[in-house]
């Protein structure tokens, strides 16, 4: 009996020893008015990319969280309090840049979280492999950059659109300016490090395309035959791929401008037929967009105020593409009730102007032919304002 009772007593010993060596993160969080945290775990697949695989979601209790990743690879994950996520019209999230923790996890790794999260800007310290506790340092050296972000963001987003804005657009620029050189020179101090290569791959794909060519150049060998090197080389070959798709649609598109703009006819929010040739005689902009994206609705109050600044000068065409028509017409009927002309594109027309992402704009002149595809919002103000400045609106 009393073999079985050291036996059993041993089994209890073990037990908890394996508990208490639990591969996850241990972490506590303080500064949270709501105890609910949003984890994106992305595990690394065989192509050498990350894969989102789902968002878990993991309360904290008495400031404190322990969460297990359900990971057989290498994990990039992405911790996100509710309360720093903003809920868009169109159904989908967005936050600051400063409002989530990225850390990477290794199956099997033991990390020890402390993080705080004030004014929707999380400050956070790592501890448990080398590339987290880096990032975690990373992320302490532009605490400030975020604030003065997000305090210009708020003013210039909040003022009206006739305000001068040119104080508040400065502070945005140097604190983007920070905040993207605080990994450049981390890159540049540490050619051979495995986390350049991750932090080089990290950089938004066909915006920064130029930048991740330019660094990648620069990562010694260690870097670039670390699995973050991997991941580079993966994306670097889907830039190129890419980047050489878009050289042959820019040369078409250079070819339509002076051309007659493509026809089309498509149903507008009413359910008629709308055609382009109605427009015949009036300057007109094809507004390419989305309900899916964000960029696209945060221009909308602009456009509105623009449009309505303007009357008669021009007319406005939205193009919806790659979209849901319940989610199209909330948006144009009920979120912004966007006061022009509104189709949804049932008919793939985006292809034929060679749109692949939005907003996409698009000057057409009276006569009907394409003057130019101007490169975003403001640039597409700044030629109707040099037209009105000539007579010729």
């Amino acid at each position: 009996m009393k073999k079985i009772f050291l036996f059993v007593l041993a089994l209890s010993i073990l037990g908890v020893s394996c508990t208490a060596k639990k591969s996850g993160i241990t972490g506590t969080f303080t500064g949270l008015t709501n105890d609910t945290l949003w984890i994106r775990a992305s595990v690394l697949n065989d192509e050498h990319q990350f894969e989102n695989k789902g968002i878990d979601t993991v309360v904290v209790r008495d400031g404190k969280f322990f969460y297990e990743p359900q990971t057989y690879n290498l994990t990039e994950l992405e911790i996100i309090p509710v309360e720093n996520i903003e809920r868009l019209p169109n159904g989908m999230f967005r936050h600051g840049p400063g409002a989530r923790m990225v850390l990477l996890f290794f199956p099997g790794d033991h990390i020890r979280l402390d993080a705080n999260n004030k004014n929707e800007i999380v400050d956070f310290q790592a501890k448990g492999n080398f590339y987290n506790e880096q990032l975690s340092k990373l992320n302490a050296n532009v605490q400030d950059a975020y604030k003065q972000r997000n305090n210009a963001v708020k003013i210039i987003f909040d003022t009206s659109f006739t305000e001068d804005k040119t104080v508040y657009r400065e502070q945005l620029r140097e604190a983007m300016q920070v905040m993207n050189n605080n990994s450049l020179d981390y890159i540049r101090e540490n050619p051979d490090e495995p986390l350049s290569a991750y932090l080089v791959a990290s950089f938004q794909t066909l915006i920064e395309s130029d930048k991740i060519l330019q660094y990648s150049d620069s990562l010694g060998i260690e870097a670039l035959n670390s699995v973050f090197g991997q991941i580079l080389r993966k994306k670097i070959e889907y830039i190129r791929e890419y980047k050489e798709r878009e050289e042959k649609k820019g040369f078409a598109k250079k070819e339509m401008i002076g051309n007659p703009a493509p026809k089309f006819t498509l149903k507008d929010i009413s359910g008629n037929d709308f055609s382009l040739s109605s427009l015949r005689g009036k300057y007109v902009v094809l507004d390419f967009w989305g309900s899916w994206c964000g960029w696209c609705l945060v221009d909308f109050p602009y456009f509105k105020e623009y449009y309505a600044g303007h009357p008669n000068e021009f007319e406005i065409v939205g193009i919806a593409f790659s979209d849901k028509m319940e989610q199209w017409r909330k948006v144009v009927l009920e979120t912004y009730t966007l006061p022009w002309n509104n189709v949804f594109d049932e008919n793939d027309i985006h292809e034929k102007y060679y749109v692949t992402s939005a907003p996409t704009y698009v000057l057409i002149d009276k006569e009907g032919a394409i003057m130019d595809f101007p490169m975003n919002y403001y640039d597409m103000v700044k030629q109707l304002n040099q037209l009105r400045e000539k007579g010729q609106l």
